[in-house]
């Protein structure tokens, strides 16, 4: 749990903002944290790449009728909120956080999973050579502040990106896996996790070349749920709504399938996106977005909040508390349908099956997106059949939410990481397997 000192700067920061209050400020939030970060690489037996960040920083946030004031420094000073008005002097501050890293973040500690992460990927199949293993371990304490009293968390985050290259005569192919918990490494299998991306990596030895062309696709669950985290839900954040997203205004219009309902969720067990209260200290909720195809709610902080006239729905996320906080996603969470999977597959005549959807572009003002699938197979006559060599996905979220034609009763919690004007924070994706009727798929074959 956060420091004593951590609290006591908090509860007077919290007292410093409310005699400093603007007249026009219809919400203050305030920020005190301390947080240590162990990121590096993995690969043949050892560390190739390391980087350890630990800081502490205070900050203050006024927001008013027309606009925002944000001010933050480096070390523990509640004057901070002096400078969010305009008193431009230099805090003094606590001077650097010198504690030492939680015994759970020891590379010593953490070699140990590493090393059998590697090794059940290598003992899956001969053909595997290469198993590389980019980590983040976080620890971060936060006490938070504003006008219903102060609220404190202990965060911890695991989050792994793991990569295996098979090789067999002349051909080449990579598996993909980002397995993530909010908690310490030993929360993640990582003997499974190895099998499960080595296996991927072996099966794409056998690939085809993709189709190409309008085609059903079935997504996986978990991770397959970047398609609706990137494609949908962006435009419907606060910020992006004030712009002008394709989604502003039309709260009680049906904009997906009846079989859509959408739900971001911070409270869910585990999950990379789940926290007690936001960075402006507003209790984490489920906000219902879409419900059976109707449009419900937007997600906001308290900027955002304050400007479309609604109360914040608990979404203020920043990667520390240095940066502003911004209406971010945190688990989006699809509700299981009644189908089970082997039906949807068996009533997709040709298709493909994406089992890892990758990084892409999306327009988040309208949700154009293009994705890589890197783990995908060709669907035929109704039956899940060879493997395919990577391909991409291309289309609107709009019509996404509108061609989902299918949604399984399986449910699988993802992991990813999401970026938003230089922020990059890990979030959720919840969801079982699903079916859009027809996306653009690129390839090399018709």
């Amino acid at each position: 749990m956060p420091s004593d000192t951590l609290r006591s700067v908090g509860h007077d920061l919290a007292a410093e903002m409310r005699r400093q209050r603007p007249h026009d400020c219809v919400a203050i939030s305030a920020a005190v944290q301390s947080w240590h970060r162990v990121g590096g690489r993995y690969a043949e037996g050892r560390v190739r790449d390391i980087s350890v960040q630990r800081g502490q920083a205070t900050a203050a946030r006024y927001v008013l009728r027309d606009s925002f004031r944000h001010r933050a420094v480096s070390g523990l000073d509640p004057t901070v909120a002096r400078l969010a008005v305009g008193d431009a002097r230099d805090p003094a501050g606590h001077g650097p956080d010198t504690s030492p890293a939680p015994e759970w973040m020891e590379l010593s500690s953490a070699l140990g999973a590493l090393a059998e992460l590697e090794e059940s990927a290598r003992k899956f199949d001969p053909s595997v050579a290469q198993v590389v293993v980019d980590f983040e371990l976080g620890d971060q304490d936060l006490v938070l502040a504003d006008d219903t009293g102060l609220h404190d968390e202990h965060r911890l985050l695991t989050y792994l990106t793991i990569r295996v290259i098979a090789r067999r005569g002349g051909r080449v192919a990579t598996g993909f896996y980002t397995p993530g918990v909010s908690g310490p490494l030993s929360g993640i299998d990582v003997r499974a996790a190895g099998v499960e991306v080595a296996r991927r990596a072996v099966t794409g030895l056998d690939a085809r070349p993709a189709p190409i062309g309008r085609l059903p696709v079935v997504v996986a669950g978990g991770r397959g749920m970047v398609l609706l985290h990137e494609a949908c839900c962006h435009p419907l954040e606060g910020d992006e709504v004030l712009r002008g997203s394709v989604y502003a205004g039309r709260l009680g219009e049906a904009i997906a399938s009846p079989l859509v309902t959408l739900v971001d969720d911070p409270t869910v067990p585990q999950a990379v996106g789940s926290y007690a209260y936001d960075d402006e200290g507003t209790e984490g909720s489920p906000t219902t977005l879409i419900e059976s195809g109707v449009l419900t709610g937007y997600l906001t902080d308290q900027e955002s909040a304050a400007r479309l006239g609604r109360d914040s729905s608990g979404n203020g996320r920043c990667t520390t508390v240095l940066q502003p906080p911004q209406p971010r996603m945190t688990n989006t969470c699809l509700a299981a349908g009644t189908s089970s999977v082997a039906d949807i597959i068996a009533s997709t005549e040709r298709g493909i099956y994406a089992q890892h959807v990758g990084g892409g572009e999306v327009i988040e003002s309208t949700g154009e997106f293009t994705f890589r699938v890197t783990n995908g197979y060709l669907i035929e006559n109704g039956r899940i059949t060879d493997p395919i060599e990577e391909t991409t996905i291309t289309g609107t979220g709009t019509q996404v939410l509108r061609d989902i034609d299918a949604v399984a009763d399986d449910s699988t919690v993802g992991a990813a990481k999401c970026g938003k004007f230089g922020q990059w924070v890990t979030v959720g994706v919840v969801g079982p397997t699903l079916r859009v009727g027809s996306l653009l798929v690129g390839g090399t074959q018709r």
